[in-house]
């Protein structure tokens, strides 16, 4: 294995463990709180998205296990964006609406959406790079640039939402969500250059992204340490 793949592995382990360390801190801030719970859970999917995610680039001796990996990794990571929204329909809506079919059920709905294609048009293994002692997958462009679109899409809505409600708001809350939507606008700019990473097989760029998701994921846990 190459030194940048390696280096990438690296910085997905840091990153599986930071995004874990938060989802534990925040939940064990107000356990009782569904909107501590939404965010655990985002963070909380994002790390196991990615511990999944180091784990198949180290297996060398298994090709049939890698894809079924892939899959689960992407899976967990599209958790992760409907885990987003749910924080702000927690924080703008009452809790019992929240949770209705109308907000939950359609964001399930969407999450599904997003993970099927992984079954319909599944991502391959590259055997050229695997007899080198190399694991790279590929997934389907159209499905890559389809999936990605609705995670930053969302995002980008989560951020715009957190914005607004910024405004109409004073006192620690504000600081709080202030400090959320720097977080999740700095998280967006890591998808986008994640994305463009992908596109173009860069490996310095996709290390890059996740330094950029890694320091967005801080500033979402300075909101709730204020």
């Amino acid at each position: 294995m190459d030194p940048l793949n390696i280096l990438k592995i690296i910085a997905t382990i840091i990153t599986a463990v930071i995004a874990l360390i938060i989802g534990l801190r925040v939940l064990s801030l107000n356990k009782s709180d569904l909107l501590n719970r939404w965010f655990a859970l985002y963070f909380i999917s994002s790390s196991l998205g990615f511990t999944i995610y180091a784990i198949y680039h180290l297996i060398l001796n298994n090709k049939d296990i890698i894809i079924p990996l892939m899959i689960t990794a992407h899976i967990f990571f599209n958790f992760n964006s409907i885990s987003l929204m749910m924080t702000l329909f927690v924080l703008e809506k009452y809790t019992k609406v929240a949770m209705s079919m109308k907000y939950l059920g359609t964001m399930l709905i969407l999450f599904f959406v997003m993970s099927i294609g992984y079954f319909i048009f599944p991502p391959y293994l590259d055997l050229d790079d695997y007899a080198l002692g190399m694991v790279n997958t590929h997934t389907p462009t159209s499905l890559q640039i389809f999936v990605n679109i609705i995670r930053i899409l969302l995002a980008m809505y989560a951020a715009f939402r957190y914005i607004v409600i910024n405004k109409k708001i004073e006192g620690e809350t504000k600081n709080r969500i202030k400090w959320f939507s720097l977080g999740v606008i700095t998280i967006i700019l890591g998808l986008f250059i994640n994305l463009a990473g992908g596109l173009l097989s860069s490996i310095i760029i996709e290390i890059l992204a996740l330094i950029i998701i890694d320091i967005g994921a801080i500033l979402v846990l300075k909101g709730f340490l204020i």
